[in-house]
């Protein structure tokens, strides 16, 4: 499995583990990966859910920063928070970004 596919997969087990029935199935690359660790960083502001995960040292999320950091086993992690309920509606917010991204606009 490639980096690309290692970060669909976060993407969809997030959105799993919020309990969100939805899929992300867009084309990954840079913008999807920025995207997606504003996401996460909205998140750690608000839950307590992933607040052990590390942040990207560079400030901006990478493919290959997501890849190595937000496997599926973390993100199964995230499924028996209680905190979940800001992270949710997080999600739901940047569902439209991240599609966007993966068109490139």
């Amino acid at each position: 499995m490639n980096d690309q596919e290692k970060v669909k997969k976060a993407i969809n087990a997030l959105y799993e583990g919020a309990g969100i029935k939805a899929a992300f199935n867009g084309q990954v690359n840079e913008q999807v990966a920025e995207v997606f660790g504003q996401l996460l960083d909205d998140i750690y502001s608000c839950s307590a859910a992933l607040k052990w995960v590390p942040r990207p040292s560079g400030g901006i999320a990478s493919i290959a920063w997501i890849a190595k950091n937000l496997t599926q086993s973390v993100v199964e992690r995230f499924k028996d928070s209680q905190s979940f309920l800001c992270a949710r509606a997080r999600i739901f917010q940047y569902q439209t970004p991240l599609r966007l991204a993966s068109l490139g606009v």
